[in-house]
């Protein structure tokens, strides 16, 4: 089984039993952000994806100096962003566990996810999205991955370039409750659709249905791959 389509399509010249389940969250989370509303926090936090926010920085740093203090930024990982960023509104986490890195995530507002548009990440899933949307974050995401999951302007936004990047970051700071409006239509609809509890019988149906062919899944495996028999 596998999260996205797109590794489906991937993985089933090997195997052609693949079932594709969306990455959901266990719980939604109680919403600890939006305290301040003079101020919001921009989460960015991942592993290697430093190239992918690399062309967004100088626009970024500009925003910030802009913002004067209306604007800081959580990095979690990333030492080299981290200390790209000019700005003494910013704080590092090293990598830590997932409950650290939802700790960080839970304190702030918005959350920016870029992914250049490459082979790689185009098989990577929405779940930084969901992470978000479930602790009540805006995101400003790339079309790649996410325009299938984020309805621009509703759920979040998609950004195209630091150029629009920038432009939304500046909108937002003029008008933060329209983050907080584009937030919590991005938890109700993790709440709706992307939590485990709703894939609990389409999973129990296909582990059925594995259960009722495998023989024939069994003589298939050996055929391709005959060392599993020996």
């Amino acid at each position: 089984q596998t999260s996205t389509p797109a590794l489906r399509e991937l993985l089933s010249p090997f195997n052609d039993t693949i079932g594709v389940f969306p990455n959901a969250l266990a719980e939604l989370p109680r919403p600890r952000n939006f305290t301040d509303p003079q101020r919001l926090t921009l989460f960015f936090g991942a592993l290697n994806r430093e190239a992918d926010i690399a062309p967004f920085l100088p626009a970024l740093n500009a925003v910030l100096a802009e913002a004067a203090g209306r604007l800081a930024v959580e990095v979690v990982h990333d030492r080299r962003s981290f200390d790209a960023l000019e700005t003494p509104h910013k704080r590092f986490t090293p990598t830590t566990d997932y409950a650290g890195y939802r700790e960080v995530l839970g304190r702030c507002e918005l959350a920016f996810l870029p992914l250049a548009d490459t082979r790689f990440n185009r098989m990577k899933s929405d779940l930084k999205a969901i992470e978000a949307g479930g602790h009540r974050l805006c995101c400003l995401a790339s079309p790649v991955v996410y325009a299938g999951s984020i309805r621009h302007g509703e759920t979040g936004l998609i950004v195209t370039s630091p150029d629009t990047f920038a432009a939304e970051l500046r909108a937002l700071l003029t008008a933060p409750e329209r983050a907080l409006t584009m937030a919590e239509a991005a938890r109700a609809w993790v709440s709706a659709e992307r939590l485990l509890h709703a894939q609990v019988a389409p999973r129990l149906a296909w582990y059925r249905d594995l259960w009722s062919r495998r023989a024939a899944l069994d003589a298939a495996l050996v055929k391709r791959i005959p060392a599993v028999g020996d």
